[in-house]
């Protein structure tokens, strides 16, 4: 066999290699956005499951209850610590949406999950007046408000 005979086949074995390196890629990079979103999975379960944990302080829970009864009732430093209990909620309950958002396949029931979530957060008369008073300072990205005020909208005070 001659060299000029033995140069498609070399063509086609390179050809071959690419083509088998690029689908080992593809391969490679799936297992590794999998393994980001359940890092990230993990990350957001633990910063949820950190934020509850705030309420086995008794004292602290204690203070949540006179908070979510009569926000108007707090002094300026319960305010502040109430207002930003509350926003830490937000935004760990909005990092839920947004990543379920951004995964291949949305996770079934997690919108509401996550509305169950907001609404318990939020749904009480102190939460509401903070939320009043706070929504005009524009700390949020705009989903996050269409997505509080479309959970509020939703349920009745309790």
């Amino acid at each position: 066999m001659s060299l000029s005979q033995l140069a498609p086949v070399a063509d086609l074995l390179a050809a071959l290699g690419v083509i088998l390196s690029l689908v080992f890629l593809a391969y490679e990079m799936r297992q590794n956005r999998k393994q980001s979103e359940l890092a990230n999975w993990r990350d957001l379960l633990e910063s949820l499951s950190n934020f509850k944990g705030l309420s086995n302080n008794i004292e602290f829970s204690e203070f949540l209850e006179r908070a979510e009864k009569d926000y108007d009732a707090l002094t300026p430093a319960e305010k502040r610590a109430f207002g930003m209990y509350l926003e830490q909620g937000i935004h760990i309950i909005g990092n839920f949406a947004k990543h379920n958002d951004t995964i291949p396949t949305k996770l079934v029931g997690m919108d509401g999950a996550i509305h169950s979530l907001l609404r318990d957060l939020l749904n009480t008369k102190g939460a509401r007046a903070w939320w009043i008073e706070t929504k005009p300072k524009g700390r949020f990205m705009p989903q996050t408000y269409v997505m509080v005020d479309e959970v509020l909208d939703k349920y009745t005070l309790n």
